[in-house]
C-alpha cells in the first residue's frame, strides 16, 4: 500500500500575468496550475480536514465499526498491563435507525418542478400574438370579402377587436414554457431523479453534504451523485450551496477505458494511464491523503476542478428584436456560429443612468469590460502516473494528464445578469458555519460511544457473575456424616444434623449470591436516557418512527412530538429540495441549449411530430426560465386526491368524460387544476361561439321572416293588381257592349228614319 500526496503549497497563478500565461483562455499550463492550487488549497484547509475526519467517523459508526477510537480501546478493552481484557466490543447501533429515517422519508418526498419564463420575451411574445390577431381583425373588417376567407381559416378572428381579445384570453398558451416543462419531465424520468433522492439523503445524513454532477452522455443530459468525501470546496464560501466560492470540484475514480472513451486523450497520454494500471496488481491499493480513503490502483483519480475566472472584452448596448436596449459583447463570434451576432454597426447610445455615465465616456458607445465566467480543468495528477514502481517517492516530471480545460462549454447564466455564472456541480449542505460542513450525526457519535461503553462494562459484569447457594462450615459436620451425604440431604430437603458444639446453626450455615445485582440491571436504564438525549438533538423521536412512548400517552402528546420532530428535521428535507432546485434549474438553463443544438435527440424526445420540443426557436437559447419546486405527498396520496377532485368536477360538469378518463388514476392535483383551467377556457370560448351562432341563427330567422312578409306583401299586391286588371277588362268589355248596343240602336234608328 502506498500513499499519494499532493504538492503541499503551490502558488496561486496570477490571472492577469500575460507574460507567464499568454492567451489565458487556451493556455494549458495556466489551467493545470490553477486546478492543482485549488485542490491543494482545499486539502490543506483546517475546516475541510475536520469535516473529512467527522465524515470518516460517521460512516464507520453507521456501518457498525464503532470501536475505532484509541481511548475506547485502551480504557475498556485492555487492562493496566496493556493486555486484552475479558471485555468484548458491544455495539447497540442507534445511528443506523436515524439515518434510515432520513432515507425513508426522502424516498417518499415528491419534488415537482415547474419552469416559468422570467424573460421579457415571454411578455413580448404574448403581446405580439395579440397584436397580430387584432391586425387581422381590422383587415378582415376593412375588406369584407377577404374577411370571410380569413375567419373561415382562423376562428380566433372575431367580429371586432373586443371579441378577438376575449378569444385570445381564453385560448392563448405560451408554447415555449410548456416545452421547457416537457423537457424537465423528460430529463427527470430519464435520470430517475426520484431514485437518486435516497442516495443524496444518505450522503447528507452521514456527511452533511450532497453533491450532484451533470454531464453529457450520448447527446443527453445526465446526472450522477458524487461521493461527498470526493468533493472539495472553497472554505471562504458563505452560501449553503457553496456557489459563491472561488472554486469547487471533486475526484472521480474511473477506469482507463472510461477515461479514454469520454475524453479522447492523446495516444501518449493514453499510454501513460494504461502503463500505470498494467504495472500494478489487481489488489494493490493506495491511500489518498486528500480524502483518507483507500482506493484500488485499477482506477485512476480524475480531478475535475471549476473556478471563477474573468476575461476582458468589448461591450456595448444594442437593441434586441423587440426594441429593448441591453448590454452585450460586440464583435464576438459565439461557438457554433459563423459570424458575430453584433458588430459596431449595431451599437446604440447607452441608456442614461448613473452607472452608464461612469462606464461610458460621453460619445462612446462601447468599452472594454471584465466578464466573469466558469473555467475548468480535468486532469489525472502526475503523482499517480509518474510514480516509480521501485521507489514510490520518486516522481517523474510532466506526468500530469490534462483531459479537458478552458471555459466551461455551456455557462449557466441569466441573460439579464451575464456575470452571475454558476458552477455546473450542484452542492447543498445541511449545516455550514464559517467554512465548515456539519451533519446531523456529528452530535450523536459521543452518545453512541457512551452506550457502547456501558454495554461493554455491563457485559463484563454479567460474564463475571455466577450463581447462588449455601455455605456450610466443615468443622460443624458430624464425623459420622460425609460431606456428600450432607449436600444430598440439603438438596433433597431432608433433616440435617450438625455438630455445632452449642454454637448454634446460623454459625454453621450461610448463603452466597453471585448473580448480577440490581446495579447491573440498573445500567440498562442508562440506555433509554441516552436515546432520549439523541432524539432531542436530532428530532427523530419514537412517534416519528411509528413507536409509542407508553400505553398512557395521549393522542395530543403524540401529535405534538411528531410536529416538533418534523420541525427539527425540516432543514434536512429543505436542503434536499434546494439541491434538486439547482438540478432542474441547470436543465432549464443549460440542458435546454444542449438539446437545441442536438436536433436528433430533440426528435427522439418530442416524437415524430415534434409537437413539444422541436418547435423551440433559436432565441429560446437566450431566454431565462426560473424553476419552482414544490414538495408533495406520496404518489398514491396524490393520485387519490386527484381522483376525488375529478369525481367532484365531473359531477358538477366542470370537466367532460374525455378529460376524466385521461387523468383518472394517473395524475396529481396540479394536473387536474391545469385541466380544469384549460376546460374553463375552452368552455368560455365554446359559450362565446354558441352565443355567436345563436345570434346568427336569430338574425337569419328574423331575416327569413322579413323575407316571407315581403313575399306575402308582394303576393297581395299581385292579386290586387290582377283583380284591378280583371275589373278593368270587365269595364272595357261592358263599355264595348254598351257601345255596340248604342251603335246598333243608332243603326236601327237610322234605318227606321229612312223607311219613313
Amino acid at each position: 500500500m502506498s500513499t499519494i500526496i499532493f504538492e503541499s503549497n503551490p502558488n496561486k497563478p496570477n490571472r492577469l500575468d500575460s507574460t507567464e500565461y499568454p492567451d489565458k483562455l487556451n493556455n494549458q499550463k495556466y489551467h493545470l496550475d490553477y486546478a492543482r492550487w485549488a485542490v491543494s488549497s482545499s486539502a490543506n484547509s483546517a475546516q475541510h480536514n475536520r469535516w473529512q475526519d467527522r465524515t470518516r467517523t460517521n460512516k464507520l459508526f453507521y456501518k457498525g465499526d464503532q470501536w475505532e477510537f484509541d481511548e475506547d480501546k485502551e480504557a475498556f478493552l485492555m487492562d493496566i498491563t496493556g493486555n486484552t481484557s475479558s471485555r468484548i466490543k458491544m455495539v447497540y447501533n442507534i445511528i443506523r435507525p436515524l439515518v434510515e429515517q432520513f432515507r425513508g422519508n426522502a424516498s417518499m418526498l415528491k419534488i415537482n418542478a415547474t419552469a416559468k419564463s422570467i424573460s421579457k420575451m415571454a411578455v413580448n411574445r404574448r403581446e405580439m400574438a395579440l397584436s397580430e390577431k387584432i391586425f387581422n381583425t381590422q383587415l378582415a373588417n376593412e375588406f369584407p370579402g377577404l374577411g370571410m376567407i380569413m375567419r373561415k381559416n382562423d376562428e380566433s378572428i372575431g367580429e371586432n377587436e373586443e371579441e378577438t381579445t376575449q378569444i385570445f384570453e381564453n385560448l392563448y398558451v405560451d408554447l415555449y414554457t410548456a416545452q421547457i416543462n416537457s423537457l424537465l419531465r423528460y430529463v427527470k424520468d430519464m435520470n430517475e431523479l426520484e431514485q437518486m433522492q435516497m442516495k443524496t439523503a444518505l450522503n447528507m445524513a452521514l456527511t452533511g453534504l450532497s453533491v450532484v454532477e451533470p454531464y453529457e452522455a450520448g447527446g443527453h443530459q445526465r446526472f450522477r451523485v458524487v461521493e461527498s468525501e470526493d468533493f472539495f470546496y472553497d472554505t471562504d464560501a458563505r452560501r449553503n450551496d457553496l456557489q459563491d466560492g472561488q472554486f469547487m470540484g471533486y475526484k472521480h475514480p474511473m477506469n482507463v477505458s472510461s477515461i479514454v472513451e469520454r475524453y479522447q486523450p492523446s495516444p501518449a497520454d493514453a499510454v501513460k494511464m494504461e502503463n500505470y494500471v498494467s504495472s500494478t496488481g489487481s489488489i494493490d491499493t493506495y491511500t489518498d491523503s486528500y480524502t483518507g480513503r483507500t482506493n484500488k490502483d485499477s482506477r485512476l483519480p480524475v480531478y475535475k476542478v471549476f473556478w471563477r475566472d474573468f476575461i476582458k472584452d468589448e461591450y456595448g448596448y444594442v437593441e434586441d428584436e423587440y426594441g429593448y436596449p441591453y448590454l452585450t459583447r460586440i464583435n464576438y463570434t459565439y461557438p457554433g456560429e459563423e459570424s458575430p451576432r453584433y458588430t459596431d454597426d449595431d451599437l446604440i447610445d447607452p441608456p442614461d443612468s448613473p452607472k452608464n455615465r461612469k462606464l461610458f465616456k460621453k460619445g462612446k458607445k462601447k468599452r472594454n469590460m471584465f466578464l466573469e465566467y466558469v473555467a475548468h480543468c480535468i486532469f489525472v495528477p502526475g503523482e499517480f502516473l509518474g510514480r516509480n514502481q521501485e521507489n514510490d517517492d520518486a516522481l517523474k516530471d510532466g506526468y500530469d494528464v490534462i483531459l479537458d480545460y478552458g471555459m466551461d462549454e455551456y455557462q449557466e447564466v441569466e441573460m439579464l445578469d451575464i456575470s452571475n455564472a454558476k458552477y455546473p456541480t450542484k452542492a447543498q449542505t445541511w449545516g455550514y458555519v464559517d467554512g465548515e460542513i456539519f451533519s446531523p450525526l456529528d452530535d450523536v457519535i459521543n452518545p453512541q460511544r457512551f452506550i457502547n461503553r456501558v454495554l461493554s462494562v455491563t457485559e463484563q459484569l454479567i460474564n463475571n457473575s455466577g450463581g447462588q447457594g449455601i455455605i456450610v462450615d466443615e468443622d460443624a459436620i458430624d464425623s459420622s456424616t460425609s460431606a456428600e451425604d450432607l449436600y444430598s440431604d440439603i438438596k433433597e430437603g431432608k433433616v440435617v444434623t450438625l455438630n455445632t458444639k452449642g454454637r448454634g446453626v446460623p454459625n454453621a450455615f450461610g448463603k452466597y449470591d453471585n448473580t448480577p445485582s440490581s446495579g447491573v440491571y440498573g445500567m440498562f436504564e442508562i440506555i433509554p436516557a441516552i436515546k432520549a438525549m439523541v432524539q432531542g438533538m436530532t428530532g427523530v423521536n419514537d412517534p416519528l418512527q411509528g413507536q409509542s412512548t407508553g400505553p398512557d400517552q395521549l393522542v395530543g402528546v403524540t401529535e405534538l412530538l411528531i410536529q416538533r420532530g418534523s420541525l427539527m428535521q425540516e432543514p434536512f428535507y429543505s436542503a434536499q429540495a434546494n439541491l434538486f432546485v439547482q438540478t432542474y434549474q441547470y436543465t432549464a438553463t443549460v440542458a435546454k441549449r444542449r438539446y437545441i443544438d442536438n436536433e436528433r435527440e430533440l426528435a427522439i424526445i418530442a416524437g415524430d411530430e415534434g409537437v413539444e420540443i422541436l418547435t423551440l426557436a433559436k432565441d429560446l437559447r437566450n431566454e431565462d426560465f426560473r424553476v419552482f419546486v414544490s414538495r408533495e405527498n406520496d404518489d398514491a396520496v396524490l393520485k387519490s386526491q386527484a381522483n376525488q377532485m375529478l369525481e367532484l368536477f365531473l359531477q358538477r360538469q366542470l370537466i367532460d368524460d374525455k378529460v376524466y378518463a385521461n387523468l383518472f388514476n394517473r395524475s396529481t392535483p396540479d394536473d387536474v387544476t391545469k385541466a380544469l383551467r384549460s376546460q374553463a377556457g375552452l368552455r368560455a370560448e365554446a359559450a362565446r361561439q354558441q352565443a355567436r351562432e345563436q345570434s346568427q341563427l336569430a338574425a337569419a330567422s328574423e331575416e327569413k321572416e322579413d323575407q316571407m312578409r315581403d313575399e306575402q306583401r308582394l303576393d297581395g299586391l299581385a292579386v290586387q293588381q290582377q283583380q284591378t286588371e280583371m275589373q278593368r277588362e270587365n269595364n272595357a268589355s261592358n263599355e264595348a257592349k254598351e257601345m255596340l248596343k248604342a251603335q246598333a240602336q243608332i243603326a236601327k234608328n237610322e234605318q227606321k228614319s229612312m223607311t219613313t
